[in-house]
């Protein structure tokens, strides 16, 4: 949704007359995003293609209706271009568009989904994060595959570090550890912290710079976004622990997130790596370990080959994964000059020009 957003305000910056609207799901994580961008959205019954047999007829019968939906939206706004998200939302406007308006496809993952992988016959153009994308589609559409990186909203870079700890009851001056795990959070991610509370409540104290520029001596703290079913744990976990923390349900406000991370722990969802490269944040990703593609390992590998970032692997035992987790992060925390390198190998990785480039396509550059 992000990366849609983004092209969003760019559409507006180049015109403000430009009228734009988002066909999501109606979950209510696509209303909680899409709401306060003041954007136009129209929720859709679609469904994810079914895992089982089982849940065919509600699938068909979801399809059906936003079918329908995708006709009068094309009919009624009679729209000059078409981009889908990428994923089971983009499939009934796409599939109705097909061969009537200029359309175009986000695949922000290195490897393409099965939904993305039908929906890309029926465009003009996929545009794509990683240049090794190209190769997972048919050869036939390797041509229309064009790397431009994943949009990013502008209002994420060039946020300061002194309002963003002010907005987030944080210090200014500690080393700040970022966690998250995308807009629903990571339990898994959630539990190993939790389960590390101890461990951090011992590191916070150690007397390590603040940054790996000269800055006055600290003690780490830590931002946690746990997702909203993770957040009443989360203060449950930390409760009595000596180091700062804030713990939250849901970040409105991730531009002064990244001003004020010095060190992220996240999933590896093609907009977090995105986000992460486009403000220079190193990081610790844990992939999501049941994709099959490994799509999640494959997008942060440019951040780890660059030196931007480390990937630390789920385990079925949530206290191997902990374990795992507190080695590198321990690592990092007592290394602030290699901290640094980090940060400096991760602003090389940025393409905050994607969400103009994609703009500019729509608009019928």
């Amino acid at each position: 949704m992000y990366p849609g957003i983004a092209v969003a305000q760019e559409l507006l910056e180049a015109d403000a007359a430009a009228r734009i609207v988002f066909a999501c799901s109606d979950r209510k994580i696509d209303r909680d995003i899409l709401e306060p961008t003041g954007l136009a959205f129209v929720p859709q019954p679609v469904r994810p293609l079914p895992a089982r047999p089982g849940q065919a007829p509600g699938f068909l019968w979801s399809w059906l209706r936003s079918a329908a939906l995708a006709r009068d939206l094309i009919r009624d706004l009679r729209p000059k271009a078409v981009l889908g998200l990428g994923g089971f939302a983009a499939g009934p406007v796409l599939v109705r568009a097909a061969g009537k308006v200029r359309s175009a496809l986000l695949n922000p993952d290195a490897v393409p989904g099965k939904a993305n992988l039908h929906l890309a016959g029926k465009v003009q153009a996929v545009f794509s994060q990683f240049e090794c994308t190209a190769s997972k589609f048919p050869p036939r559409l390797a041509s229309i595959v064009r790397p431009v990186g994943c949009p990013i909203r502008r209002g994420l870079l060039g946020a300061d570090r002194a309002e963003a700890a002010k907005f987030f009851d944080l210090s200014e001056e500690l080393r700040t550890v970022l966690v998250l795990g995308g807009s629903m959070g990571a339990a898994s991610i959630n539990t190993a912290m939790f389960a590390l509370a101890g461990r951090l409540d011992e590191l916070a104290e150690a007397p390590i710079s603040t940054r790996g520029d000269g800055g006055p001596p600290g003690i780490w703290q830590l931002l946690h976004v746990t997702g909203p079913s993770g957040e009443p744990e989360g203060e449950r976990a930390y409760a009595g622990k000596r180091f700062r923390r804030r713990v939250l349900g849901y970040c409105h406000r991730m531009d002064l997130a990244y001003a004020l991370a010095d060190l992220a722990v996240c999933r590896g969802g093609a907009s977090t790596i995105a986000e992460l490269a486009a403000t220079a944040t190193p990081a610790i990703v844990v992939p999501y370990p049941h994709h099959r593609d490994r799509q999640q390992t494959l997008n942060a590998e440019a951040m780890v080959q660059a030196g931007a970032g480390l990937c630390v692997q789920e385990e079925a035992d949530p206290a191997a994964t902990a374990e795992a987790l507190a080695g590198q992060m321990i690592g990092l925390m007592n290394h602030p000059a290699r901290l640094e390198g980090m940060r400096r190998a991760a602003s090389g990785l940025g393409r905050p020009d994607a969400a103009r480039q994609v703009a500019h396509w729509l608009a019928g550059g």
